[in-house]
């Protein structure tokens, strides 16, 4: 190599650039100290954190956590996600002292899958199927486990509105999509 020195990072020596494959990951987590609203003056702040509800699902969850790994070499690549938010609570009055009405959101984990090959760097198929040129496959599975939002009561009950399938219709969804660009 030109420039004399040690190279760095996956490239250098030591490094890996695993046979011109591309490895990434990531991890971000979101820790909530204070999470308000004000409906408007004169009236008390709503605490997301601890009971109070602007939307459909419980409060605002205190920690959300979301890993990401891909790998792609020669034109073939997958991609993993997985979200995880910690459990939430919906109080009857959030302002008041709780209640049998009170409802409790589990931890919810999802994860993600792509898979795809792109079929025009594969130049020996190219070669002798040309049609193939510009040709991609993509293979998506979005909540690969089905999981499902669960809502509970003060009894350990899922009350009537809060069931799973209702909370999620769509749970795991597959998805298989071809392109062919024209050129």
């Amino acid at each position: 190599p030109s420039g004399g020195g040690p190279g760095g990072g996956f490239g250098g020596p030591g490094g890996g650039d695993f046979g011109r494959a591309r490895l990434q990951l990531g991890l971000f987590h979101t820790w909530r100290f204070r999470d308000t609203v004000l409906i408007r003056p004169g009236l008390p702040e709503l605490d997301l954190l601890d009971g109070g509800r602007i939307g459909a699902r419980g409060g605002a969850p205190r920690h959300q956590v979301e890993a990401q790994a891909g790998l792609t070499k020669n034109g073939f690549g997958a991609r993993v996600t997985a979200d995880w938010m910690s459990a939430t609570s919906l109080r009857a009055d959030p302002l008041g002292a709780p209640s049998a009405d009170d409802l409790s959101f589990g931890s919810l984990t999802t994860v993600n899958l792509r898979l795809f090959a792109d079929l025009s760097a594969q130049r020996n198929l190219v070669k002798d199927m040309p049609w193939l040129r510009g040709f991609r496959l993509r293979l998506s599975v979005d909540n690969l486990f089905d999981a499902r939002p669960r809502v509970r009561d003060v009894s350990g009950l899922t009350p009537l509105g809060f069931q799973p399938d209702l909370l999620d219709p769509l749970g795991r969804t597959i998805t298989l999509s071809i392109r062919k660009q024209f050129r």
